[in-house]
């Protein structure tokens, strides 16, 4: 039975030295890091460790956000560790750390429920308020919608240069079929016509001038 130690940061300027002082004081008998985001579960160093541990080893780590940040990900994750037989210990959940394994199952899974309870509230209080803000700018009739990708004056430099692309070979003719203008420049149907909705709004706007 082995004390496995799973330390994650975020990135590569960041240290994992407190995640660490913490695996050699509690003598863990093997060590996985990463220094990843835990958007997802896409990390080498919790790939290993779920590959490596068996049944009766215990995984720890500081926190539960150290093996994702994402709800659904951490539920999926405690499951996968208990299916291998595995004990998973959170330093900063003393009350799912008992020593009554009853217990501190009913409780880890309860903190994670919970967890996911407001991640959920919290989803759906973001989305209300969006909702509103944008009545409230179509009220003001300053909504514009999201922001357009493909257009002249595009935060997003692909988006601007596809543009340009399309905009120079519709103007000049250099295409045999919109089908083809698509295919170049690795947009759909849809996303091509709406390009050149734009482009010929924006030739009106220049004629009136």
């Amino acid at each position: 039975m082995a004390l496995v130690f799973y330390a994650r940061v975020s990135s590569k300027e960041q240290n994992l030295d407190r995640q660490l002082a913490r695996a050699d004081e509690v003598k863990a008998d093997k060590i996985f890091k990463d220094k990843l985001s835990g958007k997802n579960t896409d990390r080498k160093g919790l790939k290993e460790m779920l590959n490596f541990i068996r049944e009766g080893d215990t995984v720890e780590i500081v926190s539960l956000d150290r093996l994702s940040r994402n709800y659904k990900d951490i539920q999926q994750l405690v499951k996968q560790i208990k299916d291998k037989g595995a004990k998973l210990v959170v330093d900063d959940l003393p009350q799912t750390n008992t020593g009554n394994s009853l217990v501190d199952e009913f409780m880890l899974d309860m903190m994670v429920n919970l967890m996911g309870f407001v991640a959920q509230n919290e989803r759906e209080k973001i989305k209300e308020r969006q909702r509103q803000g944008i009545e409230q700018a179509k009220k003001r009739g300053v909504y514009k919608g999201r922001p357009k990708k493909y257009r002249s004056d595009s935060n997003n430099r692909e988006g601007r240069l596809v543009y340009e692309n399309v905009k120079r070979d519709y103007l000049s003719g250099n295409y045999n079929s919109k089908a083809e203008l698509a295919r170049k420049n690795s947009l759909s149907r849809m996303q091509l016509y709406r390009i050149i909705k734009l482009i010929d709004e924006e030739q009106e706007e220049g004629n009136k001038e």
